[in-house]
């Protein structure tokens, strides 16, 4: 398997379910893969039937099935990935945890426009909810990068 999948599999073991975005930042900012696009290994995860996709609040996550959980615990190479995983996973259970109350979220689309949602949640109920269309996924990026620090100044705004 290859290194990257592997690591996927592991941190949706230690951390449940996860959207792509939070899979992606925490194997980049862990330093475990280069941040790149993990379309692609899900993919072949999900062909496997090791992941699976699932909706909640946050929209779209990933996480391990049952025939996953059997591979990485066959798997004698998994162990050191498993471990790697275990240390870095708690900090970032924890931020995501946080953010919970703060969804953004954005889907290229093959026109070239970017819509970007962004809602600001109180426990279950959302209180806040905005859609806006830019024109590229780096403007999105960035806007949803700083939408937790923000959504104060745009509630107050509102």
């Amino acid at each position: 398997m290859v290194e990257k999948e592997l690591y996927i599999l592991c941190a949706l073991e230690q951390m449940d379910q996860l959207s792509i975005g939070q899979l992606s930042r925490f194997l980049s900012e862990s330093n475990l893969v280069m941040e790149t696009d993990l379309k692609q290994p899900l993919a072949h995860l999900k062909d496997k039937g090791f992941v699976c996709q699932a909706v909640n609040l946050q929209g779209i996550v990933y996480e391990i099935t049952d025939a996953g959980r059997v591979y990485l615990s066959n798997d004698t190479a998994s162990e050191q990935a498993k471990a790697i995983i275990e240390t870095k996973s708690a900090e970032f259970l924890r931020i995501f945890e946080r953010e919970k109350n703060y969804l953004a979220q954005y889907t290229e689309q093959s026109s070239g426009i970017v819509p970007v949602f962004l809602s600001i949640r109180d426990e279950h109920k959302i209180v806040l909810k905005i859609s806006i269309i830019v024109n590229s996924v780096s403007v999105a990026k960035k806007i949803c990068a700083g939408w937790m620090n923000n959504s104060g100044r745009t509630y107050d705004a509102i």
